[in-house]
C-alpha cells in the first residue's frame, strides 16, 4: 500500500521528524511505499489546501497519515477535512497532541484513526489489515471515533508494550529532503540514541506518556519507557548519512536526556572516538545526571555542546510549579563540570509560569548571569494540553482560550492571564532577555546594557510595538562594536531566542576565517 505523510511543522524550526522516520522505516520494511509533505514556512513555502491536493493526487496514497504537535492541530483538521471530501481517502492521525489528550481527538472526530503512543508496529499492523482486507477495529494504540467506527461506536484499543529500540528497522531519513533541510540549518543534522525520560516536569509528556502505558498493562513500570539504540547502529546510520549528504557537519542528538545512562554515556562516547567519524556533535543533559568524568568521555569522543534545562532560577517556581527538584548549587556545579573541560555549554529557560512573580524571573536572570554559560536559549511558557503544567494553569483560570488559539509558537506571547503590566514585561523579555542577563554579570559591557534595559523598561505598550522591530538590529550593532574590543557580552545568534557568548562568536570567526567558511572540527573551546 501508498502511505502519504503530511508533517506540519509549522512555526517551528526547520528539521526532520524522528517518528515519522521511524513510521517510514517500519512501513517500508513490511513492503509498503511512502511519501511526505512537509510543511515548514523555513524550508519552502506554506502550501494552500489546493496545492497539497495535487501532491495527494500525484501521490496516489492508499492512506494519509498526519503528526502533529498542539499548535499545529488546527491546521491538520482543516487538511484532513479537505482531503476527505475530496478523495474519501482513510487518514490516521498520530504525534504528542494526540497521545495528550486522544479522548479530546476521537470526540472531535476528524481522523478515521487516532494512534496512540508510540505508533511503529500499530501502523504497520493497521496497513496491512487494510491491505489484506482484514478487521481494523482491533489494532493495538489504535482509537476509531464513532463517525467511522464499523459498530457505531468508539472503538478504544490498549497499547502494546513500548518497540525494542534493538529490532526496529533504521530510520528513512531520505523521505524527507535532507540535502535541503541540512543545507538550511547550516550543516546541522537531528539523531537519536534512545527514547524517553525518568523525570516528571509539568510542562512534558513523558509521565502522561509512561502513566497511560501502566495503566493499559503494557508496561510494568516507569523504567521500561527508558531504551536505547545499540550504539554501534547509531554510528552506523551516521556513517550512512554522511557519505550520501557530505555537507552535513554537526551532529545534534535530540533524546531527551542523553546523560542519564552513565555506561551507555562510557560506551557511546569510547565507540564515537575509535569510529573516526570527527563530527562535532551536541548533547542534553540533566544537572543531576552529569559529572566531571562523563564530561571528559563528551569532550574526548568530540562533544562540542552540554545542553542543560534550567528553566526556572526560582528554587519555588522550580519545585512547585515545574516539579524538577534540583539546587541552583546543583545547576552550577554542572555546569561548572562542564567547562572545567572546555565543553561549550546551553541553557534552556523559560518565563511567564504560573504563579512566577517579577522578582522570579529576575532570579532566573541572575543565576544566568552568575553561571555565564556559553549560550541560552528563552521560551514563554506554553500549557500543552494533557500535560501537569496545563492542568495546573486550568484550574487556577489562568488561560486565556483565545489567545492559546492565536499562539502558533512559545516564543511570542503567553496565553495566561497576568494582566497587561506582566504581559508586557513578559513581550519585553521575548525580545532581549539576555539584555537582561548582561546587565547583571560582573561583565565591563554591564553599564551599557543597564542603560538598554532601563530605556525599554521604561517603554509603554505603544511605544515597545514601536521599537520593537529594531531591537535585534540594535543589538547586533552594538555586539559588533563589543567583539572589536573583546568585551564579553551575550548576542542574539542563529535564532530570535538564543544569546550566545561573544567568546564563542570570536573563536567560530577565527575558525571559519583558517578553514576558508567552514566550521573546523571538534576544535571549540570556552574560557
Amino acid at each position: 500500500m501508498r502511505v502519504l505523510f503530511i508533517y506540519p511543522s509549522i512555526d517551528c524550526p526547520p528539521g526532520i521528524n524522528h517518528g515519522i522516520a521511524g513510521l517510514s522505516g517500519v512501513l517500508k520494511s513490511g513492503g509498503h511505499e511512502t511519501g511526505l509533505i512537509h510543511v515548514c514556512e523555513s524550508l519552502w513555502p506554506i502550501p494552500s489546501i489546493e496545492e497539497i491536493k495535487e501532491r495527494v493526487r500525484a501521490f496516489k496514497p492508499d492512506v494519509i497519515g498526519h503528526s502533529v504537535m498542539s499548535q499545529q492541530y488546527a491546521w491538520s483538521v482543516e487538511v484532513a477535512e479537505a482531503l476527505r471530501e475530496e478523495f474519501g481517502i482513510p487518514q490516521v492521525i498520530g504525534g504528542v497532541h494526540v497521545t495528550m489528550v486522544p479522548e479530546d481527538v476521537v470526540a472531535e472526530a476528524h481522523f478515521e484513526y487516532v494512534c496512540v503512543g508510540e505508533g511503529e508496529f500499530a501502523l504497520l499492523e493497521l496497513v496491512n489489515r487494510m491491505d489484506a482486507g482484514g478487521d481494523v477495529t482491533t489494532v493495538p494504540n489504535m482509537r476509531i471515533p464513532e463517525r467511522f467506527s464499523p459498530g457505531s461506536e468508539v472503538v478504544i484499543n490498549a497499547v502494546d508494550p513500548f518497540p525494542d529500540l534493538a529490532t526496529l528497522p533504521d530510520q528513512d531519513f531520505e523521505l524527507f529532503d535532507l540535502d535541503h533541510i541540512v543545507r538550511v540549518k547550516k550543516g546541522w543534522m537531528g539523531m537519536l540514541t534512545s527514547r524517553g525520560c525518568p523525570y516528571k516536569c509539568t510542562y512534558c509528556f513523558n509521565k502522561e506518556i509512561v502513566d497511560r502505558y501502566v495503566d493499559d498493562g503494557a508496561v510494568r513500570k516507569a523504567k521500561e519507557y527508558l531504551r536505547h539504540f545499540p550504539a554501534q547502529r547509531v554510528i552506523g546510520e551516521i556513517k550512512a548519512l554522511k557519505a550520501a549528504h557530505p555537507h552535513i557537519d554537526t551532529l545534534i542528538f535530540d533524546d531527551d536526556l542523553f546523560t542519564l545512562n552513565r555506561q551507555y554515556v562510557a560506551d557511546f562516547t569510547k565507540a564515537y572516538r575509535e569510529s573516526g567519524l570527527g563530527l562535532p556533535y551536541v548533547v542534553n543533559a540533566h544537572v543531576q545526571q552529569f559529572s566531571e568524568e562523563m564530561a571528559g568521555q563528551l569532550k574526548d569522543s568530540g562533544c562540542m555542546i552540554v545542553k542543560y534545562g534550567l528553566e526556572s532560577g526560582s528554587d519555588r517556581i522550580r519545585r512547585e510549579v515545574l516539579w524538577r527538584y534540583m539546587s541552583n548549587d546543583a545547576i552550577e556545579r554542572a555546569f561548572a563540570a562542564a567547562h572545567a573541560h572546555d565543553l561549550h555549554t546551553s541553557a534552556f529557560v523559560m518565563f511567564g509560569l504560573p504563579f512566577e512573580t517579577r522578582d522570579d524571573i529576575f532570579e532566573t536572570i541572575r543565576l544566568c548571569a552568575r553561571i555565564k554559560m556559553g549560550r541560552f536559549r528563552w521560551a514563554i511558557f506554553f500549557p500543552f494540553p494533557g500535560t501537569a503544567g496545563y492542568r495546573i494553569s486550568e484550574e487556577n483560570d489562568l488561560i486565556d482560550v483565545e489567545k492559546m488559539a492565536r499562539l502558533g509558537n512559545y516564543f511570542d506571547g503567553s496565553c495566561l492571564r497576568f494582566g497587561d503590566d506582566h504581559d508586557l514585561f513578559l513581550e519585553k523579555l521575548g525580545k532581549v532577555f539576555h539584555w537582561y542577563v548582561n546587565a547583571e554579570t560582573d561583565w565591563p559591557s554591564a553599564p551599557r546594557y543597564r542603560e538598554l534595559v532601563e530605556e525599554v523598561e521604561a517603554w509603554d505598550r505603544d511605544q515597545f510595538a514601536s521599537n520593537k522591530a529594531t531591537l535585534q538590529e540594535r543589538d547586533r550593532e552594538l555586539s559588533e562594536e563589543l567583539l572589536e574590543k573583546a568585551i564579553p557580552h551575550y548576542s542574539i545568534r542563529y535564532s530570535h531566542v538564543m544569546a550566545v557568548n561573544s567568546g564563542f562568536v570570536a573563536k567560530e570567526r577565527l575558525e571559519m576565517a583558517a578553514t576558508g567558511g567552514r566550521r573546523a572540527p571538534i576544535t571549540y573551546t570556552l574560557d
